[in-house]
């Protein structure tokens, strides 16, 4: 049994320093070295705490769960990000197998098995599958490489840290309870927590993504607060100056000076505008919106170069999208514009809540000629369909969706194949 638990942590190191030249490096070819290195201090981490060392499981799993990821930081101290988020999606994969037959199937078989198989029923329920698993695992790493990139672009890695230590305390629950009576239906409590567990993740998430807009809107109102304050306190100095002249009967230089300070007033951006880079395609699309009084939001989590589509076309399908916005929202109420990777596919989303589009009136929107304003001179009609053609010319589709609070534009676009 010694010998079939070491070629399981071996395994297990393999798969751990795989998932982070595989995703982090990128190339396995130039890191046969580090590979096996990683493979080699994973091994010693996760054989070094045997029951010579510490008899309390507890201690066992965290101390080596800590160490691993220590040893993850210490690797890759200029990528720690990605470098955690691969090596927790291959971590929580092994433990949810862990649970389901480690906990679940072997605590079931045991109770009915004569104790003298219960080694023979470890090595066929726990460790045999888990090799298999490992092996589909390296087989089909380019499917976990999608979630690792899909994870990465939503910022989720706090909460696969937070997953991981929670799988932790069921395993490690688990062993401090083990031979209990009733052990299946404890096994059974502690899935249903863990899927309580992730619900309440999830829906916390949601929360977090709002108060994280709101709080960027607030810091931006803020910001123009204190551009009105220094307007006003401009203000206050340009009306005693003007005052001063009124009394002097100097009234041309009056004149050019109300003049001036009409000009700079006119200026004045009224509108909110919170994005990562003001000087992104994305945001440089929707700047007419900003001009026309529209409040609006980027939040860009997709590299946008990476679309099998040029940029004057991709600007193109954006701003014909944002121009429509502007017409229908009529200088107020706010777009947010998302971008993020999934699926080998560049996702953007573009949502308004202006009025809402009538479900009968939806499926014609694209269509060349079709507007709902007067056309009496025939140059209205065509930006939506010009955002079609150009995105099924590069093997996309567009997706609308309107309701009484908003109408979103999804843009699915395939992302450059690297060769």
């Amino acid at each position: 049994m010694i010998t079939i638990d070491r070629i399981t942590s071996i395994l297990q190191s393999l798969i751990f320093a795989y998932a982070l030249v595989y995703c982090v490096d990128k190339k396995l070819e130039n890191n046969k070295l580090k590979l096996f290195f990683m493979v080699l201090m994973f091994t010693i981490i996760g054989t070094a705490f045997s029951g010579a060392f510490f008899d309390n499981p507890a201690i066992i799993v965290f101390l080596t769960h800590m160490l691993a990821l220590g040893l993850v930081i210490l690797m890759y101290r200029r990528n720690v990000r990605n470098a955690l988020m691969a090596y927790t999606i291959v971590y929580n994969i092994i433990i949810i197998y862990s649970i389901l037959f480690g906990n679940v199937i072997f605590a079931s078989a045991i109770e009915l098995l004569p104790s003298q198989y219960i080694n023979q029923a470890s090595i066929f329920i726990i460790y045999i599958p888990q090799w298999v698993l490992i092996f589909l695992c390296l087989k089909y790493f380019k499917k976990i490489n999608r979630v690792y990139r899909v994870l990465i672009n939503e910022g989720l890695l706090i909460y696969s840290l937070i997953i991981s230590f929670a799988m932790d305390f069921i395993v490690t629950f688990y062993l401090l309870t083990f031979g209990a009576k009733s052990q299946l239906m404890k096994n059974i409590i502690y899935m249903m927590f863990f899927v309580f567990f992730v619900v309440v993740l999830l829906y916390f998430r949601k929360i977090h993504n709002k108060s994280e807009q709101i709080s960027k809107l607030n810091e931006t109102l803020e910001s123009k607060n204190n551009e009105l304050r220094k307007i006003k306190h401009d203000y206050g100095a340009q009306i005693s100056y003007l005052y001063g002249l009124c009394l002097m009967d100097r009234h041309l230089d009056l004149k050019k000076s109300l003049k001036d300070i009409i000009n700079v007033n006119e200026a004045i951006a009224t509108a909110v505008e919170v994005s990562p880079n003001e000087n992104s395609l994305l945001s440089l699309a929707l700047k007419p919106a900003i001009e026309e009084g529209i409040h609006v939001i980027v939040e860009e989590k997709g590299d946008l170069s990476l679309a099998a589509i040029s940029e004057m076309e991709l600007y193109r399908i954006i701003s014909n999208i944002v121009n429509n916005a502007i017409t229908a929202m009529n200088g107020q109420g706010i777009i947010i514009a998302k971008s993020y990777e999934y699926l080998e596919k560049l996702i953007i989303k573009i949502e308004n809540n202006g009025p809402m589009i009538e479900e009968n009136i939806l499926k014609d929107i694209f269509r060349q000629g079709y507007t709902s304003k007067n056309n009496t001179d025939g140059n209205h009609g065509y930006g939506l369909n010009i955002v079609q053609e150009l995105v099924k010319k590069h093997s996309g589709k567009v997706e609308v969706k309107s309701s009484d609070i908003s109408t979103e534009f999804k843009i699915i676009l395939p992302i450059k194949q690297i060769t």
